[in-house]
Order: structure tokens, then sequence, then C-alpha cells
């Protein structure tokens, strides 16, 4: 698995298929979704990546709530996801300024514009961008007129 520590490290491959969240844990709904990821990397002879963050955006958004307690360690979670086969990792750091875009911004920007996604993979519940504003169905109209699937 080859891992970067910030979206700027990374260099756009073919055919990415890409996945979101912090995945702490990496629980069985985490699993079924990476799953999913790899299927259709293998369909389009691409490469499945995820996009994960660290601090932890909770810490960031809410500074004075310090129970948030995490389930695994960055290097706990990197060999996790390791051991189910993903193919790139983005460690991204988690920051007021990256918090303060928005959900459009997000995705055209991070998603469509500097990872070049051929498809992305998110849970129905899956919440993006500035004051997590984006949902599911912002993506399905956004996705078309970025060539996302």
């Amino acid at each position: 698995m080859k891992i970067y520590q910030t979206l700027e490290d990374y260099q756009p491959i073919d055919n990415v298929v890409v996945t979101i969240g912090t995945f702490d844990g990496v629980h069985v709904g985490h699993r079924k979704l990476i799953t999913r990821v790899k299927e259709l990397a293998q369909e389009v002879n691409g490469k499945a990546l995820i996009l994960t963050f660290f601090p932890h955006p909770r810490m960031i958004l809410y500074p004075n709530e310090h129970g948030i307690e995490l389930l695994n360690t960055v290097k706990e979670k990197i060999s996790l996801l390791e051991e189910v086969g993903v193919d790139h990792l983005i460690i991204h750091p988690f920051d007021a300024d990256f918090a303060d875009l928005s959900s459009s911004e997000f995705i055209k920007q991070i998603i469509a514009k500097k990872l070049k996604t051929k498809k992305l993979v998110i849970g129905y519940d899956h919440r993006f961008g500035k004051n997590r504003e984006g949902t599911f169905d912002d993506l399905l109209k956004l996705a078309p007129s970025l060539g996302l699937r």
C-alpha cells in the first residue's frame, strides 16, 4: 500500500476509485465499503484509494470537547487498511482551512481535480464539506458535470 501524508504528495493515477472517511476502527461497515471500492477498481482496471484525515475532524471542529476516544492510532489504522488490501492511502491533515471548504469546493477541487476520481463510493449517510453540508443527493447532482460515477 502506498501512503501519502497529504493530498499534495499524491500524484493522480488512472481509474482511481475513492472512498472518504475517518475509518476509525475499520469495522465491518468500513470493510464492506472498502470491498466495494476494490471491486469497482478491479472492474475499471484501476486502484483503490482511501482519503482519511488526521487529526480526527471532531478534534478540530470541537476542540473543547475532550471526550473523543479513538479506537485506533494512525499506525494501527494504516495496518488495518493495508490488511484489507487498499492500494493507496492519503492521510491528509485536517485543519481549520480544510474544514472551511464548502461541499461543492471539496467535490470539485479535491475529489474531481486533485484525485481525478473515476468512481466515488460513500455511504448513504456520508456528509462532507463545511459544517457537513454536503449530502449524497448533492453529490449525485454534481457528479455528472464532473465525470464522476
